[in-house]
């Protein structure tokens, strides 16, 4: 029975239609580890478009490959093995610590599909009672991390937490694609993954000034991620589209995903989620 949650904890699993939210607290042994100084890191590579000024949705047109998923992908019309996902993040009163105004509020969305029969809406599993399947999530930012430690919300730990959301949010690999894109604005996320997880990691996890990486939960759990997808046979790839690039500016499919993110984050400013939470979708 589908039970509807509106206050801040989410004390157990719930599904609205074809999403199901897992709190930590209720979720199985994860792949998630503490990664050491000698642990091994797979890295995420770089995606090249074949033309820089070809937007995503073009360069990804959305399609069915029916012997594959009978849902629409936004499919490489290059390379009819990879699908792309495009995320965004967002944060109210950005990184704020100042008890004496309104706290600083996350919000994150992915896109990974095309609009649902009700058009191009958002869809808040956290808060919304019914899915209108239209592809594009939006969500709040936990106030605490996996590992349940609480941490304050900022625009860089939303878009990374986003992408994490979007790589788990469906069995990709069940799927049998030989790689996801992952298209992000954020050069923080870009180069962390590719190449500074590594160095990060090697160093004891302290940056070239010998200061603490931040958010080094959201990096250990976007590795273990990453590295369950690439041992079952999808790799992962980062394609940063940079400011004022004409794939960023011309792309409605980018604009519509940051104005997702916008919205959950000012949506939720009162009604934060507090236990991290994994979104699973569902046939979709």
């Amino acid at each position: 029975m589908m039970e509807h949650h509106r206050n801040s904890e989410l004390s157990r699993d719930y599904v609205k239609s074809n999403i199901t939210l897992v709190t930590e607290s209720r979720q199985e042994a994860r792949f998630r580890k503490r990664l050491a100084r000698r642990a091994p890191i797979r890295s995420a590579s770089r995606f090249v478009p074949q033309d820089p000024n070809e937007t995503p949705e073009h360069h990804f047109p959305l399609q069915t490959i029916s012997s594959r998923s009978a849902q629409s992908r936004f499919i490489n019309r290059y390379d009819s093995r990879e699908i792309l996902i495009l995320i965004d993040g967002s944060c109210v009163n950005n990184g704020s610590r100042d008890q004496t105004t309104k706290p600083s509020s996350g919000g994150c969305s992915f896109t990974f599909k095309g609009p649902g029969r009700y058009g191009s809406d958002v869809e808040h599993p956290f808060k919304d009672a019914n899915y209108n399947d239209g592809g594009m999530v939006g969500f709040p930012l936990e106030k605490c991390g996996p590992g349940g430690e609480s941490y304050n919300a900022t625009s860089n730990r939303a878009k990374l937490r986003a992408v994490i959301a979007a790589l788990e949010f469906r069995d990709w690999q069940e799927e049998g694609w030989r790689r996801i894109v992952v298209a992000t604005d954020l050069k923080y996320v870009v180069d962390g993954a590719i190449s500074h997880l590594p160095t990060w990691v090697r160093r004891g996890w302290r940056t070239s000034r010998l200061k603490k990486v931040v958010n080094r939960d959201l990096w250990e759990e976007l590795n273990g991620v990453i590295e369950n997808l690439q041992r079952r046979g999808t790799s992962i790839s980062f394609w940063l589209l940079r400011s004022g690039s004409l794939a960023k500016t011309r792309s409605a499919l980018v604009r519509e995903t940051k104005d997702a993110a916008r919205e959950a984050a000012i949506e939720h400013t009162d009604e934060t989620a507090l236990e991290f939470t994994r979104l699973c979708g569902i046939m979709l």
